[in-house]
């Protein structure tokens, strides 16, 4: 059902197989209401969403007996990757709803759902009662769930405990053992509409802990470009939200690095054929309706737009990088950064340590050296390698034969750290670039590794050469001083 083509961090590029055809992931499920469309089903389709996601409860209260008997697909009309919510967003909005597990279920049966989800509990921004509540209710709903299913249907469940991180445990560890196609993390909706990213970095890490990998995970409600390239880094693989629909109702243009009031806008940073065709004041001049239609179109051509760069990303080898660029965007962005390195030790146990045809690394700042690869060839470094002999340490400028005149040359560099001569140009130790000057955080880093070096390899006769010009090479041979080393100026 789920083949993974592509792994970098604990993101990967997978193949979905449904009942009515292939998905690649990641992939983002615009939700459709039939009776509230800006934007026609059959435009969505034509932008390059091969999928759409609806509310089985609200097409059951509203069509009844109309989509039984005709099914999802045609009442919609769209012949390809439909999934149906069972209903859980009204529960969160109304406290409950007027229908059962086993009636919802069969519902989504009867319609041809391709991607269905059962009948949960979301726990929202609750107190803690509340949300134990929810878990509990949810996988109650679970177990009575495997009897309805049918193997021609995803049949997805949702993983809640909202804010509560145990809660989002005790229901990624039970729900593993049961028989689903498919997770989702339940409730993030209202974190999200507040950029609170560090706590759904958090929510997903600790639900991917316990999920089994080889399962698809989805994020409810994951509507904006600043999110998918970190919950796809931890493992996400679909997403959902009407954002594209409720941005354009506010006059609310989606960017990579935000929302922009339309008002706000002189010019488009875009050029979709929405923004290609109109200028931000042909759409404020425009009917109420006809500005909306628009809006939606571009909020969906941002979306896709996010998507794709994510998974060029992947290909790449370089979501890392990806991930330190946006991080720039927007300071919650800076802080979901920061909360995603807590969980490298997860990450790093899905992402390759070698991919052909590597891109050379580029280093901004501090974030770059979190980069599980960095991280990696770091300890290796520190902890496995053995110099021998009389050892030279230099600022690393290219590898030079002529560097070798009876020493063991090891170069140093900021975000790298040590290279040995015997291993300087293989990956990543000469496909790098950065810019001077750095940081003081990536300088500190720098000299705590040659002091390490320096303190481990006492027995072995050091010199360094530092050159007072280069701020970082200054430091080195400070510090390089300080622990009695003999330092060469230049």
């Amino acid at each position: 059902m789920f083949i993974i083509k592509d792994f970098e961090l604990a993101g990967r590029i997978g193949i979905l197989k449904t009942n009515r055809g292939i998905i690649e992931t990641p992939a983002f499920f615009p939700v459709v209401d039939p009776l509230k469309q800006d934007v026609e089903v059959k435009e969505i389709e034509e932008i390059g969403f091969n999928q759409i996601i609806t509310n089985a409860y609200l097409s059951y209260k509203r069509f009844g007996e109309k989509v039984i008997s005709e099914g999802i697909h045609r009442v919609l009309g769209f012949d390809k990757v439909i999934m149906t919510d069972s209903g859980a967003y009204q529960v969160l909005k109304y406290g409950s709803i007027d229908i059962n597990q086993e009636t919802v279920m069969n519902f989504e049966k009867a319609i041809g759902s391709d991607i269905a989800v059962i009948l949960d509990k979301p726990t929202g921004d609750t107190d803690l009662k509340e949300a134990e509540e929810s878990v509990d209710e949810t996988l109650k709903n679970a177990h009575d769930a495997i009897k309805l299913k049918d193997d021609k249907i995803i049949w997805v469940l949702p993983i809640q405990g909202g804010k509560y991180l145990n809660l989002v445990e005790k229901s990624a560890k039970e729900s593993a053992n049961l028989p689903f196609e498919m997770f989702a993390i339940g409730s993030p909706t209202v974190f999200l509409e507040k950029y609170g990213y560090n706590l759904i970095i958090d929510m997903i890490a600790t639900a991917k802990k316990y999920l089994p990998p080889e399962k698809p995970l989805h994020l409810f409600g994951g509507g904006h470009p600043l999110i998918f390239p970190f919950a796809i880094a931890l493992g996400v693989d679909t997403f959902d939200s009407a954002s594209y629909e409720l941005y354009a109702k506010g006059d609310r243009y989606i960017t990579d690095y935000g929302t922009e009031k339309l008002e706000d806008l002189e010019y488009f940073p875009c050029n979709c054929p929405v923004c290609s065709k109109y200028t931000p004041k042909d759409l404020m001049e425009m009917d109420v309706k006809e500005r909306r239609r628009l809006l939606s179109i571009h909020n969906l051509y941002a979306i896709k737009k996010s998507i794709n760069r994510t998974k060029q990303a992947i290909r790449e080898g370089r979501l890392w990088e990806f991930l330190v660029e946006i991080s720039r965007y927007r300071p919650e962005a800076q802080s979901a950064l920061r909360s995603l390195s807590k969980h490298i030790k997860y990450i790093d146990r899905f992402n390759p340590k070698y991919k052909g045809n590597p891109r050379g690394l580029k280093f901004y700042g501090i974030e770059n050296s979190w980069n599980p690869r960095i991280i990696n060839y770091k300890s290796w470094i520190l902890t496995k390698y053995e110099a021998k002999g009389n050892i030279l340490l230099k600022p690393y400028r290219g590898c030079k034969k002529e560097d070798v005149k009876g020493a063991h040359v090891i170069y140093y560099a900021p975000y790298l750290g040590l290279i040995p001569y015997e291993i300087c140009g293989l990956y990543p130790t000469a496909q790098f670039h950065y810019v001077n000057p750095i940081s003081r955080d990536v300088e500190n880093e720098l000299v705590n590794i040659i002091r390490t070096f320096i303190i481990k390899n006492r027995q072995n006769k050091i010199k360094v050469i530092a050159d007072k010009n280069l701020l970082f090479s200054y430091s080195v041979g400070v510090e390089a001083e300080k622990l009695g080393v003999e330092v060469l100026w230049m």
